[in-house]
Order: C-alpha cells, then structure tokens, then sequence
C-alpha cells in the first residue's frame, strides 16, 4: 500500500498588489526631484509609468513620463486661454468656446470663463503625475542637430556641446512661463464616500517661473492635497495665449524658445 501524501503546507497569505499596498521593490520620492528627475533628450527612459510613494506625505501617485501631443494640448487650452491662476473651473460646454472664437474674431470682447462655486477638490488616494517634457527636460538639454560645423569628425552622432551651451545661455536669459494643469473630482454634497470617483471633473492653473517651481507644485499637490497633474507646457513670458485668434505653434525642443519668431502674432508652446 502507497503512503499517505503528506500533509498541505499551512496557508500563508499573500501580500496584497493593490495600489494601496507597496511591494518591496516600488520606488520611494522624498523630494520634488526625486519624483520627477531631469531627462535629457539623449536618455531613453527605462519605463513610461511607475506608482512611486511619495515618503513624506504617504501618498501614492501614478507617474507617467510619456510625450504629450497635440491632441492632449488641444483638450486643455480652453484653462490656459481663459482661466485665471489658483482657481477651480469645470471645463465650459463646446458652444460656449466656439461663442468665444466668435466674439474674438469679430473684434468683440470675450466673456469671462466662470469660476466654479463653493470648490469642493476631492483628495484622490491615488492621484496621477504626467510629467511630460515640459516637467522633465531641463534648459542645458543637449543638442544633437549641430548645423554650425563645430564637429570636423562627419561621423560624430553626439550631443554638440558648442551648441548646447551656447542655446543654454540664451534660454536661460529669455523669461519662461511654467503652466501645470490639476485636476481632481468636485465633492458631492453631503459627501458619500466612493460616489466622487464617478463625479465632475475641476481644473486648476498653476503658473511658475521655472521647471524647479513646477515640480514643486506639482510634488506638493500631489503629494499633500491628492490632485492629479494632467498637463503642463512651457511658453515665452512675452507671449500671450488668450483668444481664438492667436496661432499656437508647437515647438518639439526647448531651446528655441530662447530663439526669435519671425512670426509677431504666433505662440510657441513647449510640451
């Protein structure tokens, strides 16, 4: 007669891989900088998106690194065309947009985009960061396309670094305007736990001077208030961007908005 089997191993229980429990190996940010690092153009990013812990608030946040394109611009210019910093909006109705193209084109003033009444921003237990390129890349990005001849090796495939510093400088001096867009949900009242994750989404324009203050606003709105980063773009600081009438330009690099337009009535945008 065969032996019985032995008996089963006690149960053990597995961790959870929820987002609200951490394996051992998640990457933990304890600054603005370690959450979102420099990226230069020559660096391939090892992933597009990881949940980081954010050690000193305890909060964790999805983090994504991926580029944003002109459809992504497009769903957010309504707050940079016509909303005011530090307030909270509900994105307006398409008829009321187009209203305001008409009114600009006819040379008519705009009406101005109402603010949302008695914001109630819901804290997210697991907001999101996209830090796109304008979060990540910094003003001495390196410069690849050299087309003043510094390099006599024809070969050479390499950052230039004559021209890196050289448009380094210049951006440097030229003022830039940092723009991070924030979301959350509005907060129903009474307030039914769960019943926000369903709810309308608010917006909030946040304006910065540099990519060191944007990622501080967007490490501590994460972070401490639990709102998500949805957008963020960088322009020149003698550029405006308000009305249907202004031509938008989309610029793939950062150092040339350091450069001059030729064009007076066009808004070069970074993101």
């Amino acid at each position: 007669m065969a032996p019985p089997p032995p008996p089963s191993p006690p149960y053990k229980p597995t961790r959870s891989r929820s987002l609200r429990f951490l394996p051992d190996d998640y990457n933990d940010a304890s600054t603005p900088a370690e959450l979102i690092p420099v990226r230069y153009s020559g660096e391939s990013p090892l992933d597009t998106g990881c949940v980081v812990r954010i050690a000193p608030f305890r909060r964790n946040v999805l983090t994504t690194f991926h580029r944003a394109q002109i459809a992504d611009f497009e769903e957010v210019k309504w707050i940079l065309q016509h909303g005011t910093t530090d307030v909270w909006y509900e994105k307006p109705k398409r008829s009321w947009l187009r209203q305001q193209d008409s009114f600009e084109a006819s040379g008519c003033d705009t009406d101005e985009l109402e603010a949302l009444e008695n914001a109630r921003p819901v804290s997210l237990e697991t907001p999101r960061i996209w830090a796109s390129a304008a979060l990540v890349t910094p003003s001495d990005d390196d410069i690849f396309d050299c087309t003043a001849g510094h390099s006599i090796d024809d070969a050479f495939s390499g950052a230039c670094p004559t021209c890196t510093e050289d448009k380094s400088e210049v951006l440097d001096a030229t003022p830039l305007v940092y723009f991070v867009v924030l979301s959350t949900c509005q907060a129903s009242e009474p307030f039914i736990h769960g019943a926000h994750f369903n709810g309308r989404q608010i917006y909030k324009l946040i304006r910065c001077g540099s990519r060191e203050s944007a990622v501080a606003e967007a490490f501590y709105a994460s972070g401490v208030n639990g709102w998500s980063v949805t957008f963020s773009c960088i322009m020149r600081a003698d550029d405006e961007l308000e009305g249907g009438e202004t031509k938008i330009k989309r610029v793939d690099e950062l150092w040339v908005l350091g450069e001059d337009e030729e064009e007076d009535d066009c808004t070069r945008v970074f993101f």
